[in-house]
């Protein structure tokens, strides 16, 4: 399997090749969280984590639509208070 070489930029960003976000289904994932695993001295892993929206999904039948944000304005009071 070819791998496509990426570089580490002077802000230690990696850009994700187009193919690989393609076939992860990244799409326009700005804000995708990831996270970071050490697997050996020269290789690490990025696992996609789930977004407070994912993890409340699962659970539609217990809270009401929009849940996601409505917590988020919630936590975004407490610290305009």
């Amino acid at each position: 399997m070819d791998m496509p070489e990426v570089t580490l930029s002077s802000k230690y960003q990696v850009v994700i090749p187009k193919a690989a976000r393609k076939k992860l289904k990244l799409g326009r994932a700005a804000g995708q969280r990831f996270e970071v695993a050490r697997v050996t001295e020269h290789e690490i892993v990025f696992r996609k984590t789930k977004s407070l929206d994912e993890y409340l999904g699962a659970y539609d039948h217990a809270f009401p639509k929009q849940a996601g944000a409505q917590l988020r304005r919630m936590r975004d009071k407490e610290w305009d208070d």
